[in-house]
């Protein structure tokens, strides 16, 4: 019997893609963050990944990618064939024609499309962040149905930046107080003047404060790729997986800190991070 001892794999770089919508110097604040944890890995901010798909391919990745748009929040399996208008959406969104938005996928099945795009990069040693405009969700066995996700961890992990604002849920008495205004007929400028009133107890869309949430989510994503284990139960941990506005902002923007745990665990993946799975 052989005495030889697998190798473990490094991770030598985190390559992140910046999201349709935006430039890639927006993302140069999440990849210092980043590099303040872990120093001997390289960062690199590559193109967006549907930037650089043949022209050949166009049509059958427009294709793919309307085919994961979730349609059915009830079923494990968005089985459909995408219309003519989807497709040429899809297709007019990855050559900058129109922007990106407003649109549900299946986190999973976005993933294995990204998969794919990414071909040789993609290896143990390196962990890839896609940065999203995209909705996504995974469907969740609790109660069988999907649910609109900040970031999707695997191979690539997925950030979706305007699920920052739309997956975790805002107060209850928020949902309360929006739903008698409407009923009472209440126009956009009265509901604009709803969310002001519950300021600081929510992330909106034109908040600074959403890149400050993304540093946590690529922390969770890089500690997937090393570990399986990204989350954390205690509510003041960057590795949180909020569920609660409440609970991204007091985890994310609130004086974000890492539970003791979890701070001596990077600490040690700082400066030996081994891909331990």
């Amino acid at each position: 019997m052989s005495t030889s001892r697998a190798v473990k794999k490094r991770l030598r770089s985190v390559d992140f893609y910046p999201s349709e919508n935006r430039s890639a110097k927006e993302f140069s604040e999440v990849e210092s963050f980043l590099e303040e944890f872990f120093p001997s890995v390289k960062f690199s901010v590559q193109p967006a990944v549907v930037t650089k798909v043949p022209k050949r391919e166009l049509d059958a990745l427009s294709e793919v990618l309307a085919s994961s748009r979730m349609k059915d929040p009830s079923s494990a399996e968005q089985t459909f064939e995408p219309m003519f208008g989807e497709i040429d959406y899809e297709r007019r969104a990855i050559r900058g024609m129109s922007k990106v938005g407003g649109i549900v996928y299946d986190g999973r099945m976005l993933q294995d499309v990204l998969l794919r795009l990414l071909g040789a990069r993609a290896s143990v040693e390196v962990a890839s962040i896609v940065f999203t405009d995209r909705l996504v969700t995974t469907y969740s066995r609790d109660d069988l149905r999907h649910h609109l996700r900040t970031v999707v961890c695997g191979f690539p992990s997925i950030i979706s930046i305007p699920g920052v604002v739309e997956a975790p849920a805002k107060p209850r008495e928020y949902y309360l107080m929006k739903q008698r205004m409407e009923l009472e007929g209440a126009g956009e400028l009265m509901l604009e003047q709803l969310k002001s009133s519950f300021e600081g107890r929510f992330v909106d869309y034109d908040d600074p404060e959403i890149f400050e949430v993304l540093k946590g989510l690529a922390l969770q994503a890089v500690m997937y790729h090393l570990t399986l284990d990204p989350f954390c139960d205690n509510r003041g941990c960057r590795l949180f997986n909020a569920h609660w506005q409440e609970d991204l902002i007091g985890s994310q923007i609130s004086g974000p800190k890492l539970c003791n745990k979890h701070a001596k665990q990077l600490a040690s993946l700082g400066r030996n991070p081994v891909v331990s799975w």
